[in-house]
């Protein structure tokens, strides 16, 4: 009577998991970044606070969300899409002629993907902005005659500049105050093969 009792123990554990992992939701993710060396990189980030002793910046760095096809070909509603460094889950899935997929998620997020090369990137469709996750947080410091290049103003025609680490940071601040200050959204920066930022570029993003 034990014995049975226990098979039937068992059988009924078993079951719960066959359920449970039948009910797991598909988990769709970003490939690696495809970044290597970070000397001589252009890059999406975020520049942060500046450390008056070590005289750096605390500089986040993004890379685009980029997916095999075949993973996005294979999601369907219910599962989960990992993008902007977010978690949404997926309610809705189309294709338009051109052969994008859409997904509509569950808090209101309209996400389509393009071929680039061999694989998909992520794009909102609403402001068809890209989607970026971050992968390094390096301190770093400006390289001399370092510049910060402000093409955030549509109305005009080329970008205003900035020379030297007081003028960056009384423009950084002021941003920082009014806007969305130096985001990766908007922002790419050049390191040189020391590893300092010699350049920073921000051009105008829909947060603005």
């Amino acid at each position: 009577m034990k014995m049975m009792k226990k098979l039937a123990a068992l059988v009924m554990a078993l079951a719960l998991m066959v359920t449970a992992g039948a009910a797991m939701a598909a988990v769709v993710e970003p490939d690696d970044t495809d970044i290597e060396h970070f000397a001589g990189l252009t890059v999406n980030a975020t520049v942060g606070a500046y450390d008056e002793n070590s005289k750096t910046f605390k500089v986040t760095l993004y890379d685009f969300d980029r997916y095999d096809i075949d993973d996005v070909e294979r999601a369907q509603v219910g599962d989960i899409l990992l993008a902007d460094g977010r978690l949404f889950k997926i309610t809705e899935k189309t294709e338009n002629p051109s052969g994008e997929i859409l997904f509509k998620t569950e808090d209101g997020y309209e996400i389509y993907f393009e071929q680039v090369g061999e694989g998909l990137e992520a794009r909102l469709m609403d402001d068809d902005r890209m989607l970026m996750h971050a992968f390094a947080v390096l301190d770093l410091p400006l390289a001399d005659g370092a510049v910060y290049e402000d093409n955030s103003d549509p109305d005009l025609e080329k970008a205003v500049t900035y020379t030297g680490l007081d003028e960056i940071l009384k423009i950084k601040k002021e941003k920082e105050e009014t806007s969305i200050g130096f985001d990766f959204y908007s922002t790419v920066i050049n390191l040189n093969s020391n590893l300092e930022i010699e350049r920073i570029h921000q051009n105008y993003d829909v947060a603005q």
